[in-house]
């Protein structure tokens, strides 16, 4: 329980510690991580949460998949897809939008993480990329260092105030809708990340060797 609440956080603050050291540039191997961490939540995702998924025979499930990839589409439209590692957006305007539906994305993706060791790890990777997204963003910011620091915080506490809170549910309820709805979201995501890696449609052999180190590290989790 430990790890499963301090590890997303330690991604999180990771991050932001990139963030600030490279500032305001994005480390070059940055990309190959966002490959890696999107291969790894896809795997784990296919090898991992879809078989528990569907070894309950939940007919339904199917139905809670796609609504939670309808969710986080809907959710982008604000965070300005700040959960595939990079994000446009106003810099004179502090990004509430972008940080509240962030908020809500670790949130739900928290819940899952008590049951799924492998998920835990997948989506503890993915919060690296997204923490460098975040700390630049504040950064560069003209608001109080409270202020920016607070909302990191906050954000780095989402997922496992999600963990948390997924022991108030009933556990028929958590596998059989919470559970596919994340499982939808994080396919999402992690389907999108290996697309936008290449770039203009190109082979890169260092990104395809990323994707397949992800992929074989899951399988062995």
């Amino acid at each position: 329980m430990i790890l499963t609440l301090l590890l997303p956080i330690s991604a999180v603050i990771l991050g932001a510690s990139l963030a600030f050291y490279f500032k305001p540039e994005t480390p070059k191997g940055m990309k190959l991580v966002l490959a890696f961490s999107g291969a790894f939540l896809l795997g784990i995702l296919v090898l991992e949460m879809l078989p528990s998924v569907y070894e309950l025979e939940n007919k339904h499930a199917g139905f809670w998949i796609l609504g939670g990839m309808l969710f986080q589409i809907m959710l982008e439209f604000f965070s300005k897809g700040a959960e595939h590692g990079h994000v446009h957006y106003h810099k004179k305007q502090f990004p509430w939008m972008i940080l509240i539906s962030l908020c809500i994305h670790a949130f739900l993706e928290g819940m899952p993480l008590n049951d799924e060791a492998g998920l835990l790890w997948g989506v503890s990777i993915h919060k690296i990329p997204i923490g460098l997204v975040i700390g630049s963003m504040l950064f560069q910011h003209e608001s109080a260092t409270l202020t920016k620091g607070a909302a990191l915080f906050v954000f780095a506490l989402m997922s496992p105030l999600g963990t948390y809170s997924a022991q108030f549910f009933d556990s028929f309820a958590l596998y059989r809708y919470i559970s596919p709805f994340v499982l939808g979201i994080l396919l999402h995501i992690s389907t999108t990340i290996l697309f936008e890696s290449s770039e203009g449609h190109s082979f890169n052999l260092q990104k395809f060797l990323s994707i397949v180190l992800g992929i074989g590290t899951a399988a062995l989790v």
